[in-house]
């Protein structure tokens, strides 16, 4: 996906008033979303662990009678030995049945091990400290407008990357919406294999870029950062240049004293910034520049 041109920010016309003064927007923790289930949705395994354990004595026996492929220098050093030893009796003539039920595992419980891991690992990182700012791509979503910028009222505030200046709206990522848990990668790779080319960078996607379906009418992009020094705060405002500013836009009931505001603020501290009204068309949203 290419990454956009433009991001929006939708807020209250107050908060607007603030982040135009102030040329600072709000990273939040994610601890004081909305959503009480950010970072909180682990990912997981197809196959499963659970089921892994149960295949992985077939997994051995297709290899030893079978000559099927693997990456036998990069086995973990338990699957090193049982291939060692699966070798061995089947050279003695052990039957492929024989040494299946021979080397057959069961750990009912290793989903919720590697579940509890994970949360530690991501606790360890610990989401206080966590600051992510909530973008949208669409200056015109519906739900968002009712919801995020006071019922129309609100403003939108349109913002470019500068890349020159190295500004972190470079680094927003889209974020992915699904019924169903993320899967990362192989039950039966992670339990025979030490190295898992991308799994961590495909958790950390996981857990901090997807959310449940029922969010994908925000159509979200979110920046992501980390700040050590905040204390207890669980938000940070950060500054951005003048020059990021591309538009505000005010909502289709915003009075004129939040209009005048927006346009007074901009002439002073924003000149290049654009400035819009949405308006109501038989229900349909669009949206008028306004010299």
């Amino acid at each position: 996906m290419s990454h956009p041109s433009i991001f929006y920010k939708y807020t209250t016309a107050s908060t607007a008033g603030l982040i135009l003064e102030n040329s600072k927007l709000r990273w939040s923790s994610p601890l004081i979303f909305n959503d009480i289930g950010e970072f909180q949705r682990m990912p997981c395994f197809d196959p499963s662990m659970n089921d892994a354990y149960g295949l992985l004595s077939r997994e051995i026996a297709a290899i030893v009678f079978d000559g099927k492929a693997t990456r036998e220098e990069s086995l973990k050093p338990n699957v090193k030995m049982l291939l060692t030893l699966a070798r061995k009796l089947v050279a003695d003539g052990m039957a492929r049945e024989e040494l299946i039920a021979r080397f057959s595992l069961n750990n009912p419980g290793a989903d919720d091990q590697v579940e509890s891991t994970l949360r530690g690992y991501f606790e360890m990182r610990n989401s206080k400290k966590v600051r992510i700012l909530c973008l949208s791509t669409l200056f015109d979503n519906a739900v968002m407008w009712a919801y995020y910028a006071d019922a129309n009222s609100g403003c939108v505030l349109g913002f470019r990357h500068l890349e020159e200046r190295s500004t972190p709206l470079l680094e927003a990522k889209p974020v992915a919406y699904s019924k169903d848990r993320p899967v990362v990668g192989s039950g039966l790779d992670f339990l025979m294999y030490e190295e898992q080319p991308g799994l961590v960078q495909r958790t950390i996607q996981a857990v901090c870029y997807t959310k449940e379906q029922q969010w994908a009418a925000e159509c979200e992009w979110r920046a992501i950062a980390y700040r050590s020094d905040e204390g207890s705060a669980q938000y940070s405002d950060l500054l951005f240049y003048p020059e990021e500013l591309e538009s505000v836009t005010i909502g289709v009931r915003a009075t004129q004293e939040t209009e005048e505001m927006v346009r007074q603020t901009l002439s002073v501290k924003y000149p290049n910034a654009c400035l819009y009204r949405m308006e109501a068309v038989y229900g349909k949203l669009t949206r008028r520049r306004l010299p």
